[in-house]
């Protein structure tokens, strides 16, 4: 349930003060105890990113406080993103500290899952955050710049190739089209999942899905602290939400297959709920398919990938803020340690756990929904409250410990799931 984008807005923005995020501050300390000899090199190295999306601007940040020198190049001059409502698990605190609390708008205390009729409630301990992802960037932004990043607005990316020494990154000032070239040790590309930088450095292209949602009122028997969703198979493998964004307003959307019919999947469901559209977001969602390694050695010089386009995105949720930046901390922690990075080996862990509940998943019917729902015991009910969408593997044990019965229905889900694959292959040949 997120929309990422790298179009950026720098301005002052109350609320984000030092970047005091556990993560960060952890990573500091594992950087060999910040001797002064570590400074030292750091401040020997040269980075540019390329784009000011969330987790690239975060990579920068953090970069910075250690002594890197590093610029971000951001195309659009204004760095003024559109608006979009974002739901994201609680665990966005821990990674930022007091930088995220200028972006929180609402927080979600309760889901409601329907399905065919059925419905089932459950609680959450700790709160998700609904956030603008306009004020969530800017934020960034105005951290980046406190810990002495270059923000160089109106540069948009042109090619990056080996200069003997390390990389040459040549950028276009959009105000007149001239060129100009930036040698870097290291080029981060956060310009999205259609990232140029790494079809330049030769990653492959990645697969994305639409997401469309529409501002509507809230309905009047929805309380502003729970969100809803719907499992609608005929529509999406995925599902709808109506998520609150303040007392009066939400955002319900869905994830879809094809850009123009998920519009209109979406202006039908609100046409049947009765529900008038004050304006529509989208975006294109990288799907997770498997591990995109983050570096690649070019010449003499890395070019990493953070965010979206590292495909660094929950593909049951196609939520992408925490774990981008995750996959940011994790980034930085090899740029800092010589390419070692624990924190990119359990991002990825936790990132191939989603991918296998998704392939479970994703062939459900309504008849399957239907069983999920009603499966859902008090104490299955219990693990949902306790742990978040970032400890996948922690629900899925503990949910598994209380309802047996789900690691059935989960198993026929993948089996479902192969057996449509195979035949999608033969429809190929």
């Amino acid at each position: 349930m997120a929309l990422e984008s790298h179009e950026t807005k720098y301005t002052s923005t109350p609320k984000t003060e030092a970047l005091s995020g556990t993560a960060s501050r952890r990573l500091a300390q594992n950087s060999a105890q910040n001797s002064a000899q570590n400074l030292a090199q750091n401040a020997a190295k040269n980075v540019a990113v390329v784009g000011g999306s969330a987790a690239g601007l975060l990579t920068a940040s953090v970069l910075a406080r250690q002594g890197v020198g590093v610029r971000v190049f951001e195309r659009i001059e204004t760095l003024e993103p559109a608006s979009r409502t974002l739901i994201v698990t609680n665990r966005m605190r821990s990674l930022l500290g007091r930088a995220a609390e200028g972006c929180i708008v609402n927080e979600i205390r309760r889901f409601e899952l329907f399905t065919d009729g059925r419905s089932a409630t459950f609680e959450l301990k700790q709160p998700d955050l609904i956030i603008e992802r306009r004020a969530l960037i800017q934020g960034l932004a105005e951290e980046a710049r406190r810990a002495g990043v270059g923000l160089e607005l109106g540069r948009r990316f042109h090619a990056l190739h080996s200069n003997g020494r390390g990389l040459a990154l040549e950028v276009e000032r959009c105000t007149d089209g001239s060129r100009e070239e930036i040698h870097a040790d290291t080029i981060i590309g956060g310009d999205g999942a259609a990232s140029r930088v790494a079809r330049a450095a030769g990653w492959s292209p990645l697969e994305t899905a639409p997401l469309v949602q529409a501002i509507v009122p809230l309905p009047k028997d929805m309380a502003p602290d729970t969100a809803r969703v719907w499992f609608v198979p005929q529509d999406t493998p995925y599902f709808y939400w109506l998520i609150p964004e303040s007392p009066t307003r939400g955002a319900l959307g869905l994830i879809g297959e094809t850009g123009p019919e998920t519009r209109k999947l979406l202006e039908n469901f609100l046409e049947k709920r009765g529900l008038t559209p004050v304006e529509f977001q989208g975006a294109r969602i990288p799907v997770y398919t498997g591990w995109v390694p983050v570096r690649r050695q070019v010449g003499h010089g890395s070019v990493y990938l953070v965010g979206d386009a590292a495909a660094q995105v929950k593909v049951t949720t196609v939520g992408g803020i925490v774990t981008g930046f995750r996959g940011a901390l994790g980034v930085a922690e090899a740029i800092l340690n010589g390419g070692s990075s624990g924190a990119l080996r359990k991002l990825r862990r936790e990132l191939d756990l989603h991918l296998w509940l998704r392939r479970s998943l994703h062939d459900f019917q309504q008849d399957d929904y239907s069983k999920l729902v009603d499966l859902l015991n008090d104490p299955a009910k219990q693990s949902l409250s306790e742990y978040s969408r970032d400890e996948a593997w922690k629900i899925l044990w503990r949910v598994c410990l209380s309802q047996p019965r789900l690691i059935l229905l989960g198993l026929r889900g993948l089996l479902t799931h192969s057996r449509s694959l195979r035949g999608l292959r033969r429809s190929r040949v």
